[in-house]
């Protein structure tokens, strides 16, 4: 064979191979739908400052908005109407040590800080009503030794399942009110890679989790990668359900004295951005960009059922950068940017 030729089939066969690795996720969804922004968000544009996220379940919107000294803005989902401001940033008994992520579940929003180790709980029927005991209360102050959690679901006011790393080896923890560890389990994807530490393998392992309304169901995504697990909860114990393990996250551990991090390569991909449950299934924000080359943002919405099959791809209109769907009216809410790229607004994607 003619050696120029053997060489253009070479490069042919590798660009082939890193195209296929590259979307190996997407490649798994068969069945597509595009999506237009309807008319029906009146939240006013005014009332969003700095957009960190958002979730919503079938009366409340709640978008994580870090300014002036509060976290969160609570909206009536359906008529876009401002209720209040909460979460209020502090040292005090009812307030957040520092700007923290939540989770909306049976009418109470839940917070956690696993710098100070509380997890705190809202009544979301105090905070519509403006009531005195709108306060956040503590509903634990946990201690798990070799436990470090990017995210913390409660799945009552006793037991909590617990997402990032434990024991430097495991992905997740469930634990009671007593800080008695009941079950723990899955590998985390760097498990025996020597060149991660305790705190690097934490900071590599920081996702999205999240729990199906009714049920012990839940489903962790891993930053900047193609691996999401479904597993559940019963008679105590972690059981995996899929792990769709199709592309790690390309970390490298920098270790300076006593200054931890793990840095993203110029191959990273951006990944699984953002995640949303109902009870048919999970919604993931997906992007397989290079996470160097654009933000963290993007027009793909993946549907999974509760067994970890891919069920379709949707294809909004425009990137967006967090999404929430509303079960109830099929509906996705959309976090985006203005075209100043500073202020921010919510769009409403029927589907």
């Amino acid at each position: 064979m003619n050696l120029s030729l053997f060489l253009f089939f070479c490069l042919c066969l590798l660009g082939s191979c890193v195209q296929d690795r590259e979307d190996v996720l997407l490649s798994q969804f068969t069945v597509s739908e595009f999506l237009s922004a309807g008319n029906m968000c009146t939240i006013n544009e005014d009332s969003l400052a700095l957009v960190e996220g958002m979730i919503c379940d079938d009366e409340n919107l709640i978008v994580y908005d870090f300014h002036s000294g509060s976290c969160y803005t609570l909206f009536d989902k359906d008529s876009g109407r401002y209720i209040t401001r909460f979460g209020t940033i502090g040292q005090g008994p009812a307030e957040i040590p520092s700007p923290c992520l939540g989770y909306l579940s049976e009418k109470c929003f839940s917070v956690f800080s696993d710098q100070s180790r509380m997890i705190m709980q809202y009544n979301i029927d105090s905070l519509r009503s403006h009531s005195s005991s709108s306060s956040a209360s503590c509903l634990v102050k946990y201690n798990i030794p070799d436990a470090q959690l990017s995210r913390i679901i409660p799945i009552n006011d006793g037991l909590f399942i617990g997402a990032g790393t434990y024991k430097s080896r495991y992905q997740y923890v469930l634990f009671d009110k007593h800080d008695k560890v009941l079950s723990y389990g899955v590998d985390i994807y760097n498990s025996s890679d020597e060149t991660f530490n305790v705190y690097t393998k934490f900071l590599s392992n920081q996702g999205v989790l999240v729990m199906h309304p009714n049920k012990k169901l839940f489903a962790y995504s891993l930053n900047f990668s193609s691996n999401m697990d479904f597993f559940q909860v019963k008679n105590e114990k972690i059981q995996l359900i899929k792990s769709l393990r199709l592309g790690n996250p390309d970390y490298y551990s920098a270790v300076e004295g006593n200054m931890f991090s793990a840095d993203l390569t110029e191959e990273s991909i951006i990944g699984y951005i953002d995640v949303s449950a109902t009870s048919d299934g999970v919604y993931a924000l997906y992007s397989d960009g290079k996470a160097y080359e654009s933000g963290r943002r993007s027009n793909v919405v993946l549907a999974f059922d509760w067994e970890g099959n891919p069920v379709k791809k949707y294809i909004l209109d425009t990137d967006v950068y967090y999404i929430t769907v509303d079960e109830e009216h099929k509906k996705i809410f959309a976090a985006v940017k203005d075209a100043s790229n500073y202020g921010w607004s919510i769009k409403v994607y029927p589907f």
